[in-house]
């Protein structure tokens, strides 16, 4: 699963990072702190043996993105997550978000989401926000809590979720938010 924040106006992603770097009209200090803080320790499962992993985050950054990976070791070999966020006026924005283990592990894009809110909460942002590029993507993070901001899209997603054989006319992508 991947989604990516775009805009009307065709810029990349790089474009679009470079654009919210030094602009994110945030409380930059808040955040910065919120990244320090190490926070709940994350876990996945093993789908092989069905034991818990515990999972280890890095991070780096460019201006106001923060690139967090997520491994399954602590050596951070084996990388099995990826998110980019960045504060955006009251809320921490998930640019991007891909499980790469997803073969091999479970619960990895609900890691990254509580290491997402986790960083909201810590900095004071009232809300994470998403653009879901993807349906099965926006499934996910509609039982993850996050919600249309088209009212008619969560209608019909929760038409879907209770009767997977519904076929909705409506596209089920776009932006979201919890």
């Amino acid at each position: 699963m991947r989604t990516n924040y775009n805009n009307a106006y065709g810029q990349s992603m790089d474009q679009q990072r470079d654009a919210l770097a030094g602009t994110s009209g945030a409380d930059m200090t808040a955040f910065t702190a919120a990244l320090a803080a190490e926070g709940p320790t994350s876990f996945a499962v093993e789908k092989r043996t069905g034991e818990s992993v515990r999972l280890h985050r890095a991070s780096s950054n460019f201006g106001n993105v923060q690139n967090l990976s997520l491994f399954s070791d602590a050596s951070q070999h084996n990388k099995v997550g990826t998110m980019t966020v960045a504060p955006v006026r009251d809320s921490l924005r998930i640019l991007t978000i891909e499980n790469v283990g997803r073969s091999r592990y479970k619960g990895v894009g609900t890691a990254m989401i509580e290491v997402a809110d986790h960083i909201r909460e810590s900095a004071g942002l009232s809300t994470l926000s998403l653009l879901s590029q993807d349906e099965g993507a926006s499934e996910f993070f509609y039982k993850k809590g996050f919600r249309f901001t088209d009212e008619d899209k969560n209608a019909e997603m929760r038409t879907l979720i209770s009767n997977p054989r519904y076929a909705s006319d409506e596209i089920l992508m776009g932006e979201m938010e919890r």
